[in-house]
């Protein structure tokens, strides 16, 4: 075990000490399935409640968490009772209910707008009005790269495919046309924003600041999971908790969980990207979902026509389970 590991240990089984009363009665844990929109470095809390032992120390056994492709898909595994969780856009809540799904967003995990634009060092950015004639690589839409891209050329003024050419290619290959020469800027995640940095190119443009409270990625639950084992939720959105208090607290084992999880990657660029992700708040300090945060997210939605009517706070959060993780905290 890593040094930081054995230094972060006592603080660990400190905050782990006391044991839910909702536990499964008979002492064995619940053994459930976790599905996510795709494996990704914004799911993290999820990754280091499982491999440091938070989930297990709260009555919760996590085989595996399963990249479903999709939000819709993600959800529809949790609704069809197959997975107990799922991790993607609050939205998906939204869309789920208005075809008669019953689910809730119960937790925060990905918070703020997790998108930076990396250019060249010799290109002059002291605004979006510098982007008028350029290229501009981004996400296929709907993404939200692509999305937070209109809404940013939107509000200065700039028109998509007019004022600023934009070339629409897959997500994470928005880096290529820009080091080819072939585009002037990238819109992109993680990890690809220490890549570009690591190959020679600065942020320009940094979303997390446009955007601080944003509900990119919530926990997720069917509304019959909340009526059934109210206690099991509970559980683990406390787990969820405890997993970004470790993330902040302790970034060097939240580093290494990255590390084994995308084990494909340059160490340094994941370590990079999660320090990144932790100094801007994407892993955000807990698990509230905030009503300002899940309103920037709908509104986005709303203005690229994803969504036409109205999203409301309380349909589909549940903000209960957050509220008493954050209690059990300050015990």
């Amino acid at each position: 075990m890593k040094a930081s590991r054995l230094l972060a240990l006592p603080l660990l089984l400190c905050s782990l000490s006391w044991l839910p009363a909702t536990q499964a009665a008979d002492g064995d844990p619940d053994t459930i399935l976790v599905t996510e929109a795709f494996h990704s470095l914004l799911y993290l809390p999820v990754y280091v409640a499982r491999h440091e032992g938070i989930f297990a120390a709260h009555g919760i056994d996590v085989p595996v968490v399963r990249s479903a492709g999709s939000g819709p898909t993600a959800l529809a595994s949790v609704l069809a009772g197959e997975a107990q969780f799922s991790v993607h856009g609050p939205e998906h809540v939204g869309f789920a209910q208005e075809k008669g799904g019953h689910a809730k967003a119960v937790s925060a995990v990905a918070n703020s707008a997790p998108v930076w634009a990396l250019a060249k060092p010799e290109f002059e950015y002291d605004g979006p009005a510098d982007l008028k004639g350029k290229t501009v690589a981004v996400g296929l839409a709907p993404g939200t790269s692509n999305t937070l891209l209109k809404r940013l050329l939107a509000d200065n003024d700039l028109t998509y495919q007019g004022d600023v050419h934009v070339s629409e290619v897959q997500n994470g290959s928005e880096l290529g046309p820009v080091l080819a020469g072939r585009a002037d800027v990238a819109v992109v995640y993680q990890p690809q924003a220490e890549q570009g940095i690591s190959q020679g190119l600065k942020i320009i443009h940094d979303y997390t600041q446009d955007y601080p409270e944003y509900a990119f990625s919530t926990i997720n639950t069917s509304q019959s999971l909340i009526d059934d084992d109210p206690g099991l939720v509970q559980r683990f959105v406390s787990s969820i908790n405890e997993s970004l208090h470790l993330i902040h607290d302790d970034p060097e084992t939240a580093m290494a969980v990255a590390r084994e999880e995308f084990a494909s990657l340059d160490g340094d660029t994941v370590d990079d990207a999660v320090q990144r992700m932790i100094d801007r708040n994407v892993y955000p300090p807990n698990v509230t979902i905030t009503q300002q945060a899940f309103d920037n997210a709908i509104d986005m939605q709303k203005f690229v026509g994803n969504i036409t009517g109205d999203m409301v706070y309380d349909d589909i959060v549940d903000p209960s389970f957050a509220e008493t993780a954050l209690e059990e905290n300050a015990q």
